[in-house]
């Protein structure tokens, strides 16, 4: 575990301005992927987190953590 936290980790943010939730790396300014759908986010970034050996935090609508 303690590997994955050296690499950085992935969140899953709702962007009131532009109604979709995006996957930001820590760190980055860029967003990685915005998506309409939660579900589709969260499909996404599970795949992001194991190819990559990343751990990820999902937030919820009103930005407090849902889980890590």
């Amino acid at each position: 575990m303690e590997e994955k936290e050296k690499k950085g980790v992935y969140r899953l943010i709702y962007s009131k301005e532009n109604r979709v939730w995006q996957i930001k790396k820590d760190g980055a300014k860029r967003t990685i992927a915005s998506y309409p759908v939660k579900d589709d986010a969260l499909k996404r970034i599970k795949e992001l987190s194991e190819t990559n050996e990343m751990s990820y935090i999902v937030h919820k609508k009103d930005g407090k953590f849902q889980k890590k």
